[in-house]
């Protein structure tokens, strides 16, 4: 939709109380074309409660729409709104992923038409503060928060945030698929959003493990009525009963208690938690892909996590203990390369997951040590261990038992999944025809960001919000408009 220009002033405004404002704009209220407006700026400062009092003694009319309305400034942080329609100024988003030991920020700006552009991204070393997943030093994690949110806020050119999601997983996050079903009781057998949510909670309810973990996500995969199956949503459907095949993720309270606790002290309160497979799912899979099953897995530094999907929903997940500081360390520990630090290096530079890769003869010289090690050596190190890890992933796609279900292919993402010819080892391996590096669809911006697999997961995180400020219609703050003015008044 093309700008609107801030029409003339209305001769029928009817001027309020001076107000502290930026730029000097007092704020207006004005009948124009049957709808009232009053103009707020971007930044109220002290003068908001002043504004609040006046507007509260207002008679309103019965039937007068309500709609927020800039001054006229033309960057005010708002767009006119003129003949009904609102057109909203785009939105600052935050994806954060707290990974097993790394904290990754990006930010995205969300206009009206739909286009979600990365606009600053940063990551922070946790240096401790957060080991598998789980915090064991608040004072370093939120630290690290703090360092990279501010540095891809800076990075982005921002100053306030419209909305945050939060990527997290852990070595004690579980998964678990259940079945459950309701009677209908209504006369008319139609089958509402309570009911859907009734059978989904029962289902959830009646596992042991719900009630011994604090439940993160309830996911359906399937809803069954009386003569017909595998409904997506059965809302206003009509049955006699209502089956629901529903997968939940849970973690130990205490766990989400102190992520939470962690993003609090960060000044980032109220942040939605995202499963860390959903969140890859939501950045690389295609809806075709997730509709014909398919396989991410994410190679942290510490864990590997995996998601099966299925028709559009996740129907197994894993999380396996090897990441990509276990390939650094055996490079080490088998041939003494100077450190740790020297060996991740190495890796990154050097390392292949096929020896058949590199000629034998090659070989690296290691300064500090005064000596040369044999490339083809280190990658028969590498090679043993990424086997190990592929196994284990097949292990797990086994137990889905989807596993000749799988046509949308294994995406593969992470730092780990930098590992050259690793795709070509997992196709051995899983027997899959189609095993990539995950690539993020659906988003603009910034190229190193986007092919950057680092980055996978916060980028679904912010993509996930995006998706759900859509669906819900353009909102300022928690509630939107109407809490707006429901809170007003």
């Amino acid at each position: 939709m093309p700008p609107v220009e801030a029409p003339p002033q209305c001769p029928e405004c009817l001027p309020l109380s001076p107000w502290n404002t930026v730029k000097n704009v007092e704020p207006r209220l004005c009948v124009i074309r049957g709808l009232l407006f009053f103009s707020l700026i971007d930044n109220l400062r002290g003068g908001f409660r002043s504004l609040l009092s006046q507007l509260k003694k207002i008679v309103l009319h019965p039937g007068i729409f309500f709609r927020l309305a800039p001054p006229i400034e033309p960057d005010c942080g708002y767009a006119w709104v003129t003949q009904g329609q609102c057109m909203v100024q785009p939105a600052v988003l935050l994806g954060l992923d707290l990974g097993a030991s790394k904290v990754v920020s990006v930010i995205a700006v969300l206009d009206e038409s739909g286009v979600l552009q990365i606009t600053g991204a940063a990551q922070a070393n946790a240096e401790g503060g957060i080991r598998m997943g789980e915090i064991n030093d608040m004072e370093l994690t939120t630290r690290a928060i703090n360092r990279a949110v501010e540095e891809s806020m800076r990075a982005a050119g921002q100053s306030k945030l419209d909305g945050l999601r939060v990527s997290v997983d852990g070595i004690q996050f579980k998964g678990e698929n259940l079945r459950d079903s309701i009677t209908i009781s209504s006369m008319d057998k139609i089958i509402t959003v309570a009911d859907r949510d009734r059978v989904l909670e029962q289902a959830a309810n009646g596992c042991k493990l719900a009630k011994e973990e604090t439940v993160l996500h309830r996911i359906p995969q399937m809803f069954h009525i009386k003569g017909q199956r595998d409904i997506r949503n059965p809302v206003n459907m009509v049955g006699e009963t209502l089956e629901a095949e529903v997968r939940i993720i849970v973690a130990p309270g205490s766990v989400l208690g102190n992520i939470n606790r962690a993003l609090h002290l960060s000044g980032l309160q109220g942040a939605d938690l995202l499963y860390s497979p959903l969140a890859s799912a939501e950045a690389v899979l295609t809806r075709e892909d997730s509709e014909n099953g398919a396989v991410v897995v994410d190679i942290g530094d510490e864990l590997t996590h995996l998601g099966v999907f299925l028709r559009g929903a996740l129907f197994h997940s894993a999380v396996i203990p090897i990441g990509g500081r276990h390939f650094t360390r055996d490079l080490e520990i088998t041939k003494h390369l100077g450190g740790i630090s020297v060996a991740e290096r190495i890796k990154r530079v050097y390392g292949t997951a096929l020896p058949s890769q590199v000629p034998p003869e090659e070989h690296i010289e290691l300064e500090d040590e005064g000596r040369q090690v044999s490339r083809r050596e280190l990658a028969e190190v590498l090679h043993a261990r990424a086997v190990e890890l592929l196994n284990m992933v097949l292990s797990e796609i086994g137990r889905s038992g989807l596993i000749h279900e799988i046509h949308g292919g294994v995406h593969l993402v992470g730092g780990g999944a930098l590992l050259p010819h690793l795709p070509i080892l997992a196709q051995n391996i899983l027997g899959r025809p189609r095993v990539v590096l995950g690539r993020v669809h659906g988003l603009q911006g910034l190229p190193q960001v986007l092919s950057n697999p680092l980055y996978t997961n916060a980028l679904g995180a912010v993509k996930a919000l995006a998706r759900d400020l859509q669906d819900s219609g353009p909102k300022r703050g928690g509630d939107g408009l109407r809490g707006f003015f429901k809170k007003l008044f």
